[in-house]
C-alpha cells in the first residue's frame, strides 16, 4: 500500500524544485526597456530558455549598447552567417574556438594575423587557394602545413602568391 503522506511530500517538493527553479530564471518582464528591444527576437521563445543562456543573452544585451556602429555592423553580419551554418557546420566551429582558446597568447596572435593576411587577399586569389588547399589529400595538406611552418614570414606570403596560381 502506497504511503500517502511519503507521496505527498514527494508531491510537495517536485512542485517546490518547479517553482525554485522558474523563479531563478530571468522574467522577461525584469530585463530593462534596453535588454528587451536588443533581445526581441527572442521574447517567444525566452521561457523555454535556460537560466544559463537567460542570463547570458542579459549580459550580452548590456554590452551591445556600448558597442561602436561599426562593431554593431560586424556582429550582425557574423550573427546572419551563423545562422546560415548547419548544425555539423556549427559544431565544427565551436570545437575550433574551443582549441582556439586553448593556445597561447602568441599562438593565436599568430592565427589572427594570417587569418587577417588571407582576407586582405583579393577574393580571385583567396578563392584559388581555398580550392587548392581543398583539392590535396590531408597528408599533403600536413606536409605543406610543415613546410610553411618552417618559412620566414616573406618566404611564407611569396610561396602562397605562387601556390594560388
Amino acid at each position: 500500500m502506497i504511503n500517502h503522506t511519503q507521496l505527498i511530500r514527494t508531491l510537495i517538493l517536485s512542485v517546490f524544485l518547479v517553482l525554485s527553479s522558474q523563479v531563478s530564471a530571468l522574467d522577461w518582464q525584469s530585463l530593462t526597456r534596453e535588454q528587451q528591444q536588443t533581445l526581441k527576437p527572442f521574447v517567444n521563445q525566452w521561457n523555454s530558455f535556460s537560466e544559463q543562456r537567460q542570463q547570458k543573452l542579459s549580459k550580452a544585451a548590456l554590452r551591445w549598447k556600448t558597442l561602436t556602429p561599426a562593431q554593431k555592423k560586424r556582429l550582425k553580419k557574423r550573427f546572419k552567417n551563423w545562422k546560415k551554418l548547419n548544425n555539423e557546420e556549427r559544431k565544427l566551429a565551436r570545437e575550433r574556438y574551443k582549441q582556439f582558446r586553448k593556445l597561447t597568447p602568441r599562438q593565436k596572435k599568430r592565427i589572427i594575423r594570417q587569418r587577417l593576411w588571407f582576407n586582405n587577399l583579393p577574393n580571385k586569389q583567396r578563392r584559388a587557394l581555398r580550392n587548392k588547399f581543398r583539392s590535396m589529400s590531408p597528408s599533403e595538406r600536413q606536409s605543406l602545413r610543415q613546410e610553411l611552418r618552417q618559412m620566414d614570414q616573406q618566404q611564407r606570403r611569396q610561396f602562397l602568391r605562387e601556390f594560388a596560381n
